[in-house]
């Protein structure tokens, strides 16, 4: 059952970043990152963002936790509005908000030990010293690591015990929001599903919420209880896990189901064409008609809203009704 509030509520959200004009042109342009995304995600739910790269997932991700300023919009986590927070509220606050990326050997210092780079959010926000060797060790634990892996150096462990070590560390606050970006993607096939199955044990264990950034539908599928499709930007599909597996309805959403491969799974959807457009000049109108091979002359003309469909289901196209 649903909590009446949102834990993260993302309203309107626009991140453009400003591109400087060469010496023959001095027109100003931006790249358009992010455009009027909208999302609400509740307390222990798993919503997932997909879309291929350069769509705006990690910008959204990003612009979540303010590690990058939105243009403009709001993000509101546990009724607080970030963007009216100074540099030490929104510290303390991010407590409660932290990250894992994509490669888990740069998201380590190479100078610190593991043991090291645990303390040091728990020194940043003034945990008790007394308190750290029980933590660090209960955090090791959690996450299939043990005391021996302490004093070594992050060059001395597999890529997948490193990713342990920046999950432990982002646990080591006790969040209640995660954003996953591309947690996996950097380690081996393997590994993969051990990482991925941590992340689910840890979330029942601590009742966590996720915002998994992937562009790898078999572990969205297996992990997410809610779906974003992004493109070029724009959300341009939301709903349930098995919803929209099952019953995708923007044609961008087709096409990327078609293109991955599932088994018993036969997919009719027309592969995708083209390349995906510059965000310095996104198309007029609906952003994916340059590719779509259903577009018609609205798609050109009239950018499609992000409306609901049925309950907990909404898409932004022309040609769904």
């Amino acid at each position: 059952m649903r909590d009446n509030e949102p834990l993260l509520h993302i309203s309107h959200l626009v991140k453009h970043f400003p591109v400087r004009g060469t010496w023959f042109s001095r027109q100003k342009k931006v790249v358009h990152a992010l455009d009027d995304v909208s999302l609400d995600i509740y307390s222990g739910e798993v919503v997932a963002l997909v879309g291929e790269s350069g769509c705006g997932k990690t910008t959204l991700g990003r612009c979540v936790l303010h590690l990058i300023q939105p243009s403009s919009g709001q993000v509101i986590f546990q009724g607080t509005d970030l963007g009216t927070l100074d540099r030490k509220s929104l510290r303390q606050i991010r407590a409660q908000m932290q990250i894992v990326f994509q490669n888990p050997v740069s998201s380590l210092s190479p100078r610190l030990t593991i043991k090291a780079s645990l303390e040091e959010p728990l020194r940043t926000h003034s945990i008790p010293q007394e308190e750290w060797d029980k933590r660090i060790l209960i955090l090791l634990e959690q996450v299939g690591l043990g005391a021996q892996h302490l004093d070594r150096y992050p060059h001395e462990l597999s890529g997948g015990q490193c990713q342990r070590v920046v999950i432990a560390r982002a646990l080591s606050l006790e969040p209640r929001l995660l954003v996953l970006d591309e947690p996996t993607s950097a380690l081996d096939v393997s590994v993969q599903a051990q990482i991925i199955n941590l992340f689910d044990d840890l979330r029942k264990q601590h009742g966590l919420t996720y915002l998994f950034i992937s562009h790898d539908l078999g572990v969205v599928e297996h992990l997410s209880d809610r779906i974003g499709i992004m493109y070029l930007g724009k959300l341009v599909e939301l709903g349930s896990t098995v919803e929209v597996f099952e019953n995708p309805q923007h044609p961008y959403t087709q096409a990327l189901l078609a293109a991955t491969p599932r088994l018993g799974v036969k997919e009719d959807a027309p592969p995708l064409a083209g390349t995906v457009p510059s965000p310095l000049q996104p198309p007029t109108g609906c952003r994916f008609h340059t590719r779509c091979p259903l577009a018609q002359s609205i798609c050109i003309q009239q950018e499609p809203m992000l409306r609901e469909l049925k309950p907990h289901h909404r898409v932004a196209c022309h040609l769904v009704n």
